[in-house]
């Protein structure tokens, strides 16, 4: 009984390492701010460089977001001439092939800033700004859903200015995640960010599944293994 108790422990801990991807692992924004079909309307105020997964530290996800946004470094609501709806940073997505995942940037519908969720839907541009006329891309999703939003972690963000040009941002989220987001994580999952909730510049990728647990999976496992047999022998 031991045998198996220690079996089992060894094994949850194992399956709650992270094996992927390698790190630094970088998207960049599929078009650059010169092609039309890229970014609508202003690149100045929403158009993404790039979205790097920049590492782990125990079971906290770092990711740096490189950016534009109207509003700043403190990601405030800001407008722009011509079109009526105040627009508002974005939250960050991850998809695996059981759940959706949101990491809220600024709060809004009653999602905490800096909230990690498990969700069950997402809002697009339209129903965020209220299906208004003028150049947006109404069908992007922006927002999480707060209607059965599970809050599972807070994280925290740190933003720094980019060639001292207010709205030119350098954005790092240290999300910690849980080992079952982990665990779902590691079967392979998309990555999406739209910049500002007009959807006007999004970024998307994908991670391929893990097949080969980390050196980090093996150790656990090994040390387990190790333990088990000491026990046995004792007994």
């Amino acid at each position: 009984m031991r045998l198996l108790n220690t079996l089992a422990i060894t094994l949850t801990l194992s399956t709650a390492a992270w094996a992927l991807p390698t790190f630094p692992f970088t998207f960049q924004d599929a078009l650059d701010s010169q092609v039309s079909s890229d970014v609508i309307g202003d690149p100045a105020l929403f158009e993404i460089d790039y979205l790097k997964l920049a590492g782990v530290n125990g079971n906290t996800l770092q990711i740096d977001i490189r950016f534009n946004f109207g509003g700043g470094s403190n990601l405030a609501p800001f407008n722009i001439d011509g079109f009526a709806p105040t627009l508002r940073v974005g939250d960050l997505f991850f998809r695996t092939p059981v759940n959706t995942y949101a990491y809220i940037l600024k709060g809004h519908n009653g999602l905490t800033a800096n909230g990690l969720y498990d969700i069950t839907g997402t809002q697009d541009a339209r129903s965020v700004l209220g299906d208004p006329a003028g150049s947006y891309r109404p069908d992007a999703p922006v927002w999480a859903s707060p209607n059965g939003a599970q809050l599972l972690s807070t994280g925290s963000r740190s933003t720094s200015i980019v060639n001292n040009i207010s709205t030119n941002l350098l954005v790092s989220l240290y999300l910690p995640m849980t080992s079952t987001m982990i665990n779902d994580l590691n079967q392979g999952f998309d990555v999406y960010f739209a910049s500002a909730t007009c959807g006007n510049d999004e970024v998307t990728g994908t991670v391929p599944p893990s097949g080969v647990p980390e050196p980090g999976t093996w150790a656990l496992l090994g040390g387990g293994l190790i333990a088990a047999s000491l026990v046995r022998r004792k007994q």
